[in-house]
This record gives C-alpha cells, sequence and structure tokens, in this order.
C-alpha cells in the first residue's frame, strides 16, 4: 500500500468519525431538555404520524411546539411519543392537528437483557428523543397531511385488506389484522409490507418507461429531441416521483435508504460506469452511511445488504440456467440460495425461516409488484385530487388477487413444515448457528458427485450442532431486568427454572411476552417449573401467557394449586428448593397482607445458596426467623432483596441471619416509589457487601459450580 493510498484512507476515516460526531451532536441538540423530565407541563404539539388506536389508550407522535416556558427553535424537530388514556371521544386526532395538554415526558427506556428488543434505540432512529402521557387534550388547529386524508379514504373504502393497501402505499400498517400480520411473515412475504428497495425500484423503472413511451409517440421536434438525453430526463422524472412516493410513506428509514440506492443505481446507468459487484456494494453502502451514519443499526439495513450481497454471489459463484425455461428455473434457483444464505440473520432477527418462502415469493411477489401496486399507487393519486370514488374502486381491484390467495396464504403459514422456528430448540446459541453457517458452507462449496453434497448436507451440519451443543454443566442465575416487577430464571444444563413471572398491562404488554420468552429462546432453553411467590400482578402477571405458550410447565406457589407452604422442600435437576414462609399457623390466621403471603425460597446447590423472600415485610420477617429452629439455616450465598428494596423491608435482623456475600434488587424506575428506599440501602451498606440493582445495571447473572460464584452484568453499558 502506498503512501497516496494510505493518505486518502487517513482522510476518510477522519471525515467519517467528523461525520458521526456531527449526527451525534445534533441528535442531542433535537432532545428535549433533561429539566422538563418526570414532571408535568402543559404543551402543545404538532402530530406527525398518524395517531394509533388501541383498546385502552390512543398512541400519538409530533414535533413540540411549547412545553411550559420552554419554546424550542424554528429548526429544532423535538419529537416526541405520548399515550392518551381518556379523551373526549367526540374529539377524533389526525396527523397535523395542533392539540395542548397537560404531559409528562420519561426518558426512553429499554429492558436490558439477552434477546430482548432494544426500545429506547429504536425510539432515537425514529428520532424521537422522550415518551411519556398526555391528559387534557383540546385540539388548536388541524391541518390533516397527505398521509392521513389519504389514510382516511381507505378506511372510508372498507376494503377486505385495506391494511396492505395502506401499507402498500403510505407505509401505514396500523390497519393490518394479526392473522394478515403473522401469515404474511410466517410465508417469507413480510419484506414487502416496508417500502423498501423492491417498491422503490418498480416506480422508478415504471416511470422510465412511461416517460421514454411518451418521448417516441408524443409530437416532440427533433431540435428537443437533440438537444436534450432522454434517459437522463427519464431517471430524473423517475426519482421525483420515487421521492413523492417516499414523502408519502413519511421518508421512513428503509424508504430513504431505498431512494439512495436507486440514485446510485441509475447514476452508474446513466453515466456507464462499470465497476465489479463490489465496488458497487461498497459504494452504495458508503452513500447510505452518508445519508445515514447509524444504518448499520436497522435490521432492514443488513437484510438489503445481504440480499443484495447474495444475489451478487449466486452470480459469481453458479452459471445461469440454460434451456427451457431458464428465466424461471433461474428464479426458482435464486429463491433458495436467498432462503439458504440469509437462514442465520432470519434466525437472529425473526427466530426461524419459512421453508415455503422461495415458493411463496416466486408466485406472490409478481402479483404485488405488476398489480397490486400500481393500481393501489394510481389510486391514491386519484384520492388527492378529489377522485375518492375512483380510488376505492382502484384500490378494490388491486385486492381482488389477495381476496383469492389469503386463504391459501393462512393455510401455509399454520404448516407443520412451514416455519422452521429455530430458536425453540432446546440447544445452545452456538450449535443453532454453527449449524445453520454449516449448511450454508456445504450448499456453497463445490463439489464434483451429486452423493458427495448429500453426504456433507447430512454430516457437516449435524456434527457441528452436536459438536457446539455442550453445556457446562454450571448452574446460573438470571435476574431479569423488568422494571418495577420481579422474573428470574434459573439454568442449569439446557434446563430452565422461573421465580415470578413479571408484570402485564390491559394495554397488553406483558414482561412474560416481551422479555422472558424471548430470553428462554434467546439460550434455547424450554421452562420446566414455575414457582410464584404471591399473587400481586408484578409477580404473577405473566402466568397466563406462559400458561399458554409452555403448556407442559409444573406450577407452585400463589394462583396454583400448589401453594407454598413452610417445610416444603422441591427437587429440580439436582437442586433443592426449600420453603420457610408462610407457615401453616399464620397462613390460618389470615392476619398476613398480600406481600406478607410471599414464598421465602431457599436455592441449594452443593454449597451454594441463594434467597428468594418475595415481597415480604418487617413484620413477615420477624416472624419468619422466630419459625425456623436457626436463623443460620437463612444463611445464604446471595440474597435476593425482598419487596424491590422498600423501606418496609428487608430489616437488619434478616440481613444479619442472611449474612450474603451480595445482594440484588430487582426494581425499575415509577413515579408512585422510591425504590430502592434510602434506609434500605443504607442498611445494605452497613454489611459491607455489595449490592446491584436492575435499574442500573440491567440484567444480573450469577453463575457457579456448587462451591464459588461469581457475579456478571451483560449489559451494564448498552
Amino acid at each position: 500500500m502506498d503512501l497516496k493510498t494510505i493518505r486518502l484512507l487517513l482522510i476518510v476515516v477522519f471525515c467519517g468519525i467528523s461525520w458521526v460526531n456531527a449526527n451525534l451532536y445534533w441528535q442531542e441538540f433535537q432532545s428535549l431538555p433533561s429539566e422538563y423530565f418526570d414532571s408535568e407541563h402543559d404543551i402543545q404539539i404538532t402530530l406527525d404520524e398518524i395517531p394509533q388506536v388501541y383498546q385502552y389508550h390512543t398512541r400519538i407522535t409530533g414535533r413540540v411546539l411549547r412545553a411550559r416556558d420552554f419554546l424550542p427553535s424554528w429548526y429544532q424537530d423535538i419529537k416526541v411519543r405520548l399515550n392518551l388514556y381518556t379523551y373526549d371521544e367526540s374529539i377524533i386526532l389526525k396527523a397535523g392537528d395542533t392539540i395542548q395538554g397537560t404531559a409528562i415526558f420519561k426518558v426512553p427506556k429499554s429492558y436490558r437483557n439477552d434477546g430482548s428488543f432494544n426500545y429506547k434505540s429504536y425510539l432515537m432512529r425514529q428520532g424521537i428523543s422522550a415518551t411519556g402521557s398526555i391528559k387534557n387534550v383540546s385540539v388548536v388547529s388541524r391541518s390533516p397531511t397527505i398521509r392521513q386524508q389519504v389514510f382516511d379514504t381507505l378506511k372510508q373504502a372498507k376494503l377486505e385488506f385495506g391494511g396492505v393497501i395502506a401499507a402498500l402505499t403510505i407505509g401505514e400498517r396500523s390497519l393490518l389484522s394479526l392473522e394478515v400480520k403473522e401469515a404474511w411473515q410466517k410465508t417469507g412475504l413480510a419484506h414487502s409490507l416496508a417500502i423498501s428497495g423492491l417498491h422503490i425500484g418498480m416506480v422508478v423503472g415504471a416511470v422510465f418507461l412511461f416517460v421514454s413511451f411518451c418521448f417516441r409517440y408524443l409530437p416532440v421536434g427533433p431540435g428537443f429531441r437533440e438537444r436534450y438525453n432522454k434517459r437522463l430526463i427519464c431517471a430524473c422524472v423517475g426519482i421525483l416521483v420515487a421521492v413523492f412516493y417516499a414523502f408519502l410513506a413519511d421518508f421512513a428509514i428503509s424508504t430513504v435508504r431505498a431512494l439512495v440506492l436507486a440514485g446510485i443505481v441509475l447514476m452508474h446507468k446513466l453515466f456507464a460506469v462499470r465497476v465489479s459487484p463490489l465496488q458497487f456494494l461498497l459504494r452504495t453502502s458508503f452513500g447510505v452511511f452518508v445519508i445515514d451514519p447509524f444504518a448499520w443499526q436497522d435490521a432492514g439495513f443488513w437484510l438489503s445488504i445481504c440480499a443484495v450481497t447474495t444475489l451478487f454471489f449466486s452470480h459469481w459463484r453458479w452459471r445461469s440456467k440454460a434451456g427451457r425455461m431458464a428465466n424461471l428455473r433461474q428464479l426458482w434457483f435464486i429463491q433458495w440460495v436467498l432462503l439458504i444464505i440469509m437462514a442465520p440473520l432470519s434466525v437472529y432477527l425473526f427466530g426461524g425461516f419459512s421453508l415455503f418462502a422461495p415458493l411463496v415469493n416466486l408466485l406472490v411477489l409478481p402479483l404485488i409488484s405488476f398489480w397490486i401496486l400500481p393500481l393501489s399507487l394510481i389510486g391514491t393519486l386519484c384520492s388527492l385530487f378529489d377522485g375518492s370514488r375512483y380510488a376505492q374502486w382502484l384500490w378494490y381491484i388491486a385486492e381482488q388477487p389477495l381476496v383469492y390467495i389469503m386463504p391459501y396464504l393462512n393455510q401455509l403459514s399454520v404448516h407443520p413444515w412451514n416455519w422452521l422456528a429455530i430458536d425453540t430448540l432446546a440447544a445452545t446459541r452456538d450449535a443453532r448457528f454453527g449449524a445453520l453457517w454449516a449448511l450454508i458452507i456445504v450448499f456453497t462449496v463445490p463439489v464434483v458427485r451429486v452423493w458427495q453434497r448429500i453426504l456433507l448436507v447430512v454430516c457437516l451440519p449435524l456434527a457441528t450442532y452436536v459438536l457446539l451443543n455442550q453445556r457446562d454443566g454450571q448452574l446460573r442465575i438470571h435476574v431479569l431486568d423488568v422494571g418495577q416487577s420481579q422474573a428470574i430464571v434459573v439454568e442449569r444444563n439446557g434446563r430452565a427454572l422461573l421465580m415470578d413471572t413479571g408484570v402485564s398491562y390491559h394495554s397488553g404488554f406483558s414482561v412474560a411476552e416481551q422479555v422472558i420468552e424471548p430470553f428462554l429462546r434467546y439460550h434455547g432453553l424450554v421452562p420446566e417449573l414455575v414457582i410464584i411467590s404471591h399473587k400481586d400482578n408484578d409477580h404473577s402477571g405473566g402466568k397466563a401467557y406462559l400458561e399458554k405458550r409452555y403448556p407442559g410447565i409444573k406450577w407452585f406457589g400463589a394462583t396454583t394449586d400448589k401453594p407454598c407452604l413452610a417445610g416444603q422442600t422441591n427437587y429440580w435437576n439436582e437442586l433443592s428448593l426449600h420453603t420457610y414462609w408462610p407457615t401453616a399457623s399464620y397462613k390460618k390466621s389470615g392476619q398476613l397482607s398480600r406481600n406478607n403471603e410471599s414464598c421465602v425460597v431457599q436455592l441449594r446447590w452443593h454449597e451454594f445458596t441463594m434467597l428468594f423472600p418475595g415481597d415480604i415485610e418487617m413484620g413477615a420477617e420477624q416472624s419468619l426467623l422466630a419459625s425456623v429452629r436457626s436463623n443460620e439455616v437463612l444463611n445464604s450465598t446471595i440474597l435476593t432483596i425482598p419487596h424491590h428494596g422498600s423501606k418496609t423491608s428487608t430489616s437488619w435482623p434478616l440481613l444479619q441471619a442472611v449474612d450474603a456475600e451480595a445482594y440484588v434488587i430487582s426494581y425499575g424506575k415509577h413515579r408512585g416509589y422510591n425504590f430502592p428506599h434510602r434506609y434500605t440501602i443504607g442498611r445494605l451498606q452497613r454489611t459491607g457487601a455489595p449490592w446491584f440493582g436492575t435499574q442500573e445495571v440491567g440484567q444480573i447473572t450469577i453463575t457457579s459450580n456448587g462451591y464459588s460464584w461469581s457475579l456478571e452484568l451483560p449489559h451494564e453499558n448498552r
């Protein structure tokens, strides 16, 4: 590498770092000042997105015009996402409305666990700097956006598959039914519902051909034809129409990325620039990163890059098909190449992949590209020019293929051979992904004989799976970050036990669905036993969901037919679980509050012990200490602090009896509480042993071989 190349690389790296830092600074500049969080403010906001109406609340997203005495500058675009729980039902909010009300802003937060969705990062990518709630809402002014007008016209049309039309035309998915979403995802068609390269490419291509047709058949003089470059004009018009399409989609990240790619492709075509596939891929990636330096955080970016790379690779690795129906056979082959090579990424993002995806994409994508999408977009244009009747008629015609194919898609989506849910396998993460990568190697490596390929397909992935699916036999206890609730996963040798199931809300959110199940799938675990400490929703809220998802689970504790009682001992996976509270006499007395009914369970494995006291308070703690034959019985290596660190729990006598080497607290930020209380922290500090809270460090993992132990904080800096 010569000196000139080194200098050029250094300049590129320096410019890249400067550009990323400038974007980070601009992102911070577009955020709400920190002093406006966690308190009520009278605000005015303009709704940028179509409000999302749910059963118990409405979610709105908009730009802050005023927050108390804070007035953002004209160049500041401070976006917030707020939940509206109660309001005048006669007021129908629309995108473009300016409203006022009383809001409480919160700092966006993610649950920091293995497998959990990074909601904070997602909001940052959308430019949203605060979440919260709003009440006392009134409309200041109305100016419905074009997207809102199209959305309203679509709703009035009462189409059977209006949600698909809305997703393809304006990028709005709120009209999609759960059945349609699942069917399209499980058959490999979900990518067609996001306005991306396929849609932008079809629009640019269609406009290019239409303008070329006009140039050919319209009465245009020779002077005009000689003076202007027809291909350049066609390309410019195509890009302009694509920009308008992106505008209809509210310039979603995937749409902007597709615009950049389309522009780069057209520039290469127009100026006859010949480059290798690798150079072209690097140039398009560079163009995307210039426009969006944080594109690598999006799943859509990696799906696009992986798909394009796979197409280039297949063109280089295998010769094109020849003979009868060569094009169709080539398309069929490419679909299978895409399925196999993109399998690891699909499993990482979605937990599995569809075996019927090649067939479904081969048959359905042409219908979407050449029938549903063009008619839907023409109908959308009609709706913008007071042609609602024509728009609804075109949309009706556009959805007719869906009327006939959706029953088949629904059947295919539930077929047992369709969706390979790799993340439900009781195997290590390394084994699952190792086997998939081995399959890719087998598929791409050149061999002479067919039997050699078959032998490799059978042996290499299987051998990789067996080799990597080795558990170390150690005990791991994961105290999950679940906010102001509790959920703990105990695992050993690929088997799992749960202590409590987290909270669930009327809105439909459940910790069991959003945190516990993704965590179990991430590690290839299937729960066998669940212990619920007491009836409070923050400990038992996920029970119904887990019963449905894992019907083979055995249940113990509150809300089950096997309630806790002092003296019980359960054995699981060579571990013993000893119950010390509540005693039979206290349970019959009826004097226990719901918190003091909590099961107090001690886990033992060789010399390692951990105490789980639920939400017991000081009164129950005193009775517990009085009921055991010796305080040394409660002595434990690790103590889970009761009641999330409340001041009414964790008495000094309990801490003396347990004499733990470390303490863990499951708690979250909540306006109604201030956990852990300063009195509790003071008592913990007095013991001299360290304590760790999920609010600060996220998931806490304790690993033990039965004699020694270690504590890990895998998401402390996330």
